[in-house]
């Protein structure tokens, strides 16, 4: 396909399910719950200048780790926890011995893993202005860490920092299969290019972009798709189904 027709179909995509399902107010800060600009569970919809504090970005780098082979219902009960434990910052993290952390962390599952990533985590980030907006940490720097892949790097860096990476997940290879916009088996960092170069390296869109492939196939693009009004027209799915 060429590059202005692959552009021109991502970008038809993402105002299709924009206009679907409406701006997504992601990453969430549950800590900010219920306060001005923040839902119930702490989203907040075209507010793209959030987190706007270091504990609100490290809250989203614990997010991000958390959320690691989970469902984010289970984060939100991890993330609770350590909120009512006064555990905000790295330096609440540090002072933790890894059993009290894993056990304040056991909702989100693997605990004694993520205890130890977290952990990690804290070291970078407890270093003078790391969580300030002019202190995003390199990528690299992220993907040295243990048991920090490129989606949850990239994670931290577009949700936390700012920074115009698009995150690549399972989610949205399974659409974009579907759609016929990668094959099969298609790499992070290949599926990654092809949006940089489709889109421009706009955090607030590859923000929204992003939440909204993930709402699309927790809604209709399931692993048994439900094709029945989905908002996405050429799919492969939804033609058989048709049919």
């Amino acid at each position: 396909m060429a590059p202005k027709a692959l552009a021109a179909r991502i970008a038809g995509l993402y105002e299709s399910l924009l206009s679907f399902y409406g701006k997504q107010g992601w990453w969430p800060i549950p800590s900010l719950a219920g306060k001005a600009g923040f839902d119930a569970r702490g989203y907040h919809p075209g507010n793209y200048d959030q987190p706007r504090s270091s504990r609100g970005r490290f809250e989203v780098a614990l997010g991000a780790v958390l959320t690691q082979n989970t469902a984010w219902t289970n984060v939100e009960k991890a993330l609770a926890r350590l909120h009512a434990e006064g555990i905000g910052l790295p330096a609440d993290i540090h002072v933790l011995t890894h059993e009290r952390l894993a056990d304040l962390i056991r909702p989100a599952g693997y605990y004694n893993q993520k205890a130890r990533k977290l952990a990690g985590m804290a070291r970078l980030f407890g270093a003078k202005d790391a969580l300030s907006l002019k202190g995003a940490p390199p990528r690299d720097v992220l993907l040295a860490l243990w048991g920090i892949g490129p989606e949850t790097a990239d994670s931290i860096l577009l949700y936390a920092f700012k920074v115009p990476v698009f995150v690549v997940d399972a989610y949205m290879r399974r659409i974009l299969e579907r759609i016929g916009l990668i094959p099969q088996r298609a790499g992070y960092a290949d599926i990654q290019r092809l949006f940089h170069a489709a889109l421009p390296a706009n955090h607030a869109v590859y923000n929204e972009f992003h939440a909204l492939l993930v709402e699309h196939a927790k809604q209709h693009c399931r692993a048994k798709p439900i094709c029945i009004a989905c908002p996405v027209k050429s799919c492969r799915y939804r033609t058989a189904a048709r049919r």
